[in-house]
């Protein structure tokens, strides 16, 4: 791979003035969207190397400027790719700064700060400490549910995410009721098809993790998976990608090879669009 170059991560000009970046004069604020539209842009490509320049530069360049809140965005995005790209030590360093920001943002009641303690206890729980990415997912719980208007995604995405934890921590009933929260506020969400069918097959996952291999469940649960995975207003784009990558196995597993094999059609098509 070629070496990434500056302008395929630094926006083309300053945004709050005529000069391009690289010239003295210092930015006041990073552009927060534009830094995870790159960041998701090139970690679709498996561009790693991409990923950490872009984030790096970004992350000295609102140190310099003393964008707090800038700085507070790149470390949850660092969150993100360590937990993607199984990372721990660089996830965990991302964690501690981040969390110690919390305070002087004021964000330890907002939404902000929801998010924050949320990808922070997902990567918790990719290294598999499920204790702690519990007290995390509890707090950011209790913002969400406080400000639940405008924020349900994020809500029906910690219910998931809490399921997982309470899953591995054998904690299998809290685990599908967080499941079914998460089917509840995912029917106010546009657009959700992909996150309702994994957590049907998220529920399956709990039931293979008791030995349960023999449900009339299971085939409710893949079905209306599928039927979600079909619905023709999904963008067939990278996160379908994603998400279809984590349904094959399932299907495969249970014999439902058409199922399998249409995604991994899918996949390919979508891939070789990229």
């Amino acid at each position: 791979m070629s070496t990434l170059k500056p302008e395929d991560y630094l926006e083309p000009n300053c945004l709050l003035c005529d000069k391009p970046i690289g010239t003295k004069q210092k930015i006041q604020r990073i552009p927060q969207q534009r830094v995870s539209e790159k960041v998701d842009e090139l970690m679709a490509k498996k561009q790693y190397k991409a990923v950490d320049e872009c984030l790096r530069y970004w992350y000295e360049e609102a140190k310099a400027n003393g964008d707090e809140q800038g700085v507070f965005h790149v470390l949850n995005e660092r969150m993100g790719v360590s937990r993607k790209t199984g990372r721990k030590e660089e996830g965990y360093k991302a964690i501690e700064e981040a969390m110690g920001m919390l305070e002087g943002l004021g964000y330890t009641d907002s939404v902000s700060g929801a998010t924050c303690y949320t990808n922070a206890a997902t990567v918790y729980t990719v290294f598999h400490d499920d204790e702690k990415a519990m007290e995390l997912f509890e707090k950011a719980k209790d913002i969400y549910e406080k400000y639940r208007e405008n924020n349900e995604y994020k809500l029906a995405s910690l219910y998931n995410n809490m399921a997982t934890s309470l899953t591995a921590l054998k904690r299998y009933e809290e685990a599908d009721e967080n499941y079914v929260k998460a089917l509840s506020v995912l029917e106010e969400v546009k657009q959700s098809g992909l996150e309702k069918a994994m957590s049907y097959l998220n529920r399956i996952d709990i039931l293979l993790s008791q030995g349960i291999e023999e449900d009339p469940r299971i085939e409710e649960y893949l079905e209306k998976a599928w039927n979600y995975l079909n619905e023709e207003d999904l963008p067939r784009d990278s996160y379908y990608s994603y998400v279809a990558d984590k349904c094959v196995g399932i299907y495969d597993y249970f014999g439902y090879f058409r199922y399998a094999n249409e995604l991994r059609k899918r996949m390919k098509e979508i891939d070789e669009r990229a």
